[in-house]
Parts: structure tokens; sequence; C-alpha cells
């Protein structure tokens, strides 16, 4: 009879810890509580090497006399003191459907504005005038889909389907997947702290291009998804890729 009473005793014991226990827990969760996000990470030994290729000869074309169309004013009052300026092709715009890709409109370095058009090549405005480049004057293809300027002052193109151009301020050299690129669709460009080109693309992965070779990164690598819409590397020289369907992959070039 005092073994059943022990054992019953130890029971209220254990029953009054448990509660006393998650008791505690019920009051650390009635405030904001910290979870730490724990991402997949892939060792290198269950990752297969990237492709690397052997950047071929691009092709290089001295650019062509581009359309410069002097600025055409055309105000239109947005209501009280705020005004709205409208650009169109009646202003020299290349076309008026402007790209819908990241990075489509920049700032260049000289203080230029550059805008990808949606079948009219570039456009670059200097405050006076428009100055568009096509097809004709070498560019890829008209459909520009991400603009990027590296440190050297070249400017970066990603067309819809041409591959990639650069523009160095006189000739345009062209890269597609015959010099190593991963797909000829560039839906985004990045150049990182190292000065590597990273260009996301609609179905090959990403491509990292070092000025001699081009290192493709797909799903068989780790890759989320291998359509990149966007890049962006933080300040710990991480890259942040951005994915049609598969969320963000993080590459920290380990």
């Amino acid at each position: 009879m005092k073994q059943i009473v022990h054992f019953c005793i130890i029971l209220v014991f254990i029953y009054s810890c448990t509660q006393s226990s998650l008791s505690e827990k019920e009051k650390t969760l009635s405030s904001d509580t910290l979870i730490d996000a724990v991402g997949i990470v892939m060792n290198a030994d269950t990752i297969k090497m990237a492709k690397v290729i052997t950047a071929g000869i691009p092709k290089s074309l001295k650019a062509g006399v581009p359309v410069v169309k002097p600025l055409k004013p055309n105000f239109g009052e947005a209501g009280g003191m705020a005004h709205m300026q409208t650009y169109t092709t009646d202003n020299g715009l290349a076309l008026d459907a402007i790209s819908f890709g990241h990075k489509s409109a920049i700032c260049d370095k000289t203080g230029n504005l550059w805008f990808g058009t949606e079948g009219g090549g570039v456009s670059r405005y200097d405050g006076k005038s428009f100055t568009s480049f096509t097809s004709a004057q070498g560019f890829a293809n008209d459909i520009v889909n991400s603009i990027t300027e590296d440190k050297s002052g070249n400017l970066w193109f990603g067309t819809n389907d041409g591959g990639v151009s650069r523009y160095d301020g006189k000739s345009f050299t062209n890269f597609t997947t015959a010099q190593g690129l991963a797909n000829n669709i560039v839906l985004s460009i990045t150049e990182d702290k190292s000065g590597n080109l990273w260009f996301g693309t609609r179905g090959g992965g990403v491509s990292r291009y070092d000025g001699r070779s081009f290192t493709n990164f797909t799903t068989a690598q780790g890759l989320a998804n291998n359509i990149v819409y966007c890049i962006s590397e933080d300040k710990n020289g991480n890259l942040w890729f951005g994915t049609d369907s598969g969320g963000v992959s993080l590459y920290d070039g380990r």
C-alpha cells in the first residue's frame, strides 16, 4: 500500500513540474518570439561543379551612326504646384514601351539616362536630346531587359534573345551562348565587388563572367530555379538571386 502511495506522489510531482514548464513556455511565447531561420546549405561534396566555359571570340562591331533627335518639350500639369513632364517618341524616345525588366533604366556615371525599350533598342538622354541605338548600330537585339554600368564605365545590356551587348562608347561587343553565356535571354545584370559580371537568364540559370570565361550555375549546382529575374550583392559579398518560382537563392562564393 505504501508503495502505491509513493508512486502516486511521484506522478503528482511530475505533473506539477510539467504544468510549471508549460506555463513558463506560454509566458515566453506570449511576447515577441524570435525564430532563427536556418537555410539549407549545400556542402561542396553535394554540389555538382559549375560549368566553366572559356569565352569564345565575341562579336564586336563599331557602333553605327545613332539616331539623335532634339528634345521637343511637352509639359503637362499634374495638379497643384507639381508638374509631370512626359517623353514619348514625339520627343525623341526610341519607343514608348519601356521594358519592365530589372534595371531597364539607369543613370550612368556622367549623368546620362539610359532607357531599354520593348523593341526600339535603347535610348540615351543627356538632358537635351535622345540618342537611340538599335541593331542597325550593332546592338545585339532591340528588346532590352536590363542595363548595368561596370566600374570601367562600360554599359552592359541584357537583351531578349541576342545575349548581352557591351558598349564602350565607340563599339558594341556581343556575347551569346557561342561565347559561353548560359542563355541568350538575359533578364538581369549585376557587377560584384570583385568586378565579375553576373547575368540572370530565362531558363539557363546564372552566368558569371570574369573577363576571360563564363561560369554557369543552374539547379544542378543548387540554384532554386533557372529563371532569374534579379540579382543583388549584399555588404558581405553574398549574391542573392530572385527566381521565377523557387524563391531566393543565396550564394556565398565558397
